[in-house]
């Protein structure tokens, strides 16, 4: 996805949550590499994931005042906003929230 089009998801209004994870090199006990990916619900009722690129990354930090986060632990942080959590507890089914957890 491009950079105008990430940056149109978050100027909109629709939940939305922001992933930080951190990527671990098999060869060290540090985490080196932070990753982002944006989550949303498809018009399917599904999770979305999207890749945010580096370029992007600046931009998507100096909008997390408007996101509430909801987890934070070693291996990353979750930001939401919206009511992201309980939306999509209420459109997704179970199995397709667990194959989304399963796949990542």
């Amino acid at each position: 996805m491009e950079a105008e089009q990430i940056k149109a998801i978050i100027y909109s209004e629709e939940p939305i949550a922001i992933l930080k994870y951190f990527e671990w090199p098999v060869f060290s006990n540090d985490f080196t590499d932070s990753k982002y990916k944006l989550l949303r619900i498809s018009k399917k009722n599904d999770i979305e994931e999207i890749r945010i690129p580096f370029n992007v990354i600046p931009f998507i930090m100096s909008k997390l005042d408007c996101f509430e986060e909801a987890s934070n632990t070693r291996s990353g942080v979750v930001w939401e906003r919206g009511q992201f959590k309980q939306k999509v507890k209420r459109l997704v089914s179970t199995p397709k929230i667990i194959r989304f957890i399963n796949q990542n």
